[in-house]
């Protein structure tokens, strides 16, 4: 039996997940060392003194970079384009990333049908701190030394230095020059 377009994309991708969620099973027992060593070259792009947290996700790993001094917390979850795709999840210098926070620069068009997948970049510029349970939808930037408040969903660009909270996000406050 012959398997149409979507039913062969559906399998690779299951295949692929099964075989991602297996090394990362393996990761999670591994000390920290070994497990930055690991992200280190999985990644697309990793700067020094990033710190990683217990069960970090990252769907293509290849997609995401990391700058320096970033600190990622616990359950943490990145989707950037699509398999395949060029849509990067790009994390600046001296970011903050609090606990549950997801990031998908790639989704589905709702205007079709067919669910057609679109896909866009999401890019956290330096200093910006990131909420617990915060979402960062595709095709945002989050501007230098922004904050976004937790459990936000960000839709759309957050300025530097802006505070941004709610669903879907929006202007709240503005942080203070240090």
């Amino acid at each position: 039996m012959l398997l149409d377009k979507n039913h062969r994309k559906r399998l690779l991708n299951d295949t692929y997940v099964y075989l991602l969620n297996g090394l990362y099973a393996v990761i999670a027992f591994l000390p920290p060392p070994l497990r930055w060593l690991c992200f280190k070259l999985l990644l697309g792009r990793m700067g020094r003194g990033v710190h990683f947290d217990y069960r970090v996700y990252f769907k293509y790993p290849w997609l995401v970079e990391i700058g320096s001094n970033v600190s990622i917390n616990r359950g943490v979850e990145f989707y950037p384009g699509v398999f395949g795709g060029r849509a990067r999840i790009i994390i600046g210098d001296g970011v903050r990333i609090a606990p549950n926070v997801r990031f998908h620069a790639a989704g589905h068009n709702p205007a079709y049908a067919d669910l057609r997948d679109v896909s866009a970049g999401i890019h956290v510029e330096d200093g910006a701190w990131i909420g617990a349970g915060a979402t960062i939808l595709q095709g945002v930037r989050i501007g230098r030394n922004a904050v976004v408040a937790a459990g936000a969903v960000v839709t759309k660009d957050v300025p530097a230095g802006v505070i941004a909270g709610g669903v879907p996000a929006k202007e709240i406050g503005r942080r203070k020059p240090a």
